[in-house]
């Protein structure tokens, strides 16, 4: 059982989650992408404490952050971490996305980082639930 601070990050992450679908859904990819993402790093970093009993880290690579928790993860969930990984720059900065990012991105990567998202987001949370 999660106490209420790792439940609250969870809620939040979870919330992070649906708002990535309502940007999907509105016309915001980008946003919509880099959400999905962000929902997916809130999860991992409120993992380090029910897991391994470790200080959250000031870390932003979904790719560290799961080898650190879980050390190997189910090849499926890989997949998704290592995709959704560079969207952490590449929604935000014109530079990293080489040009706006509102224009690199369509309608199909919003709906398809969201569904990436709810993957990997409930294999995580099994894993939480099993530890906390």
């Amino acid at each position: 059982m999660l106490n209420d601070r790792e439940q609250s990050w969870v809620d939040d992450a979870r919330v992070d989650l649906e708002a990535a679908s309502l940007l999907a859904d509105s016309g915001y990819p980008h946003l919509a992408v880099f959400q999905a993402r962000q929902s997916i790093e809130k999860l991992l970093k409120c993992a380090y404490p029910i897991v391994k009993g470790w200080t959250m880290p000031r870390e932003h690579s979904l790719q560290a952050m799961v080898h650190q928790v879980f050390n190997r993860i189910p090849d499926p969930i890989w997949d998704i971490i290592k995709r959704m990984n560079p969207f952490y720059m590449s929604t935000r900065y014109i530079d990293a996305a080489g040009g706006p990012p509102s224009k690199k991105f369509d309608a199909e990567d919003g709906h398809e980082a969201v569904a990436m998202a709810e993957e990997a987001f409930e294999w995580i949370l099994r894993q939480l639930n099993s530890k906390g």
